[in-house]
């Protein structure tokens, strides 16, 4: 009967920790809403750590922060709020300096369609582009990651990373 009830108190501190969202993220916060596209967005973070993991470099570190402009961009992308592009970078860069200390930037944009891998077709369009792959392979240690939709079925990546001060 005591262990049954020690196992029980471990499975309930587990899933404490586990709703409290301490597992694969920094402290930093992204607002508390869940993206519709979490699971894109964990899987290109996991893709880009795969590939820095098989060039010797090291595991980039989520922050909900960053994930939160990341996603705030794709979304206005998605929604014809902005072009597709870089624009307003710096007052993403900006407003993560408000949350977390941060020094150098980067970010990486893409947007397809089409496929039945949008992040496949992403990962793969940044590593062969010299500018988003220097990004993907630079002197950074954290990252966000944000997706959404269109209307008419394109997907919105936006990826900033940043180097901790």
């Amino acid at each position: 009967m005591r262990f049954e009830k020690t196992a029980l108190f471990i499975v309930l501190i587990l899933v404490a920790i586990a709703l409290s969202g301490c597992f694969g993220s920094d402290s930093s916060d992204d607002g508390g809403e869940k993206s519709p596209y979490a699971d894109l967005e964990q899987a290109t973070f996991d893709s880009i750590n795969a590939h820095r993991a098989s060039i010797g470099l090291g595991k980039l570190n989520w922050s909900g922060v960053m994930a939160g402009q990341a996603r705030g961009h794709s979304e206005a992308m998605a929604n014809g709020r902005v072009n597709f592009s870089h624009d307003g970078f710096q007052d993403r860069v900006n407003a993560i300096k408000k949350e977390i200390t941060i020094g150098g930037a980067g970010e990486n944009v893409a947007m397809n369609w089409g496929s039945t891998d949008p992040v496949g077709v992403a990962v793969s369009g940044w590593l062969n582009s010299t500018g988003h792959k220097a990004n993907i392979e630079g002197n950074y240690d954290l990252t966000g990651v944000g997706v959404a939709k269109s209307s008419d079925g394109k997907y919105y990546l936006t990826q900033m990373f940043a180097k901790s001060a």
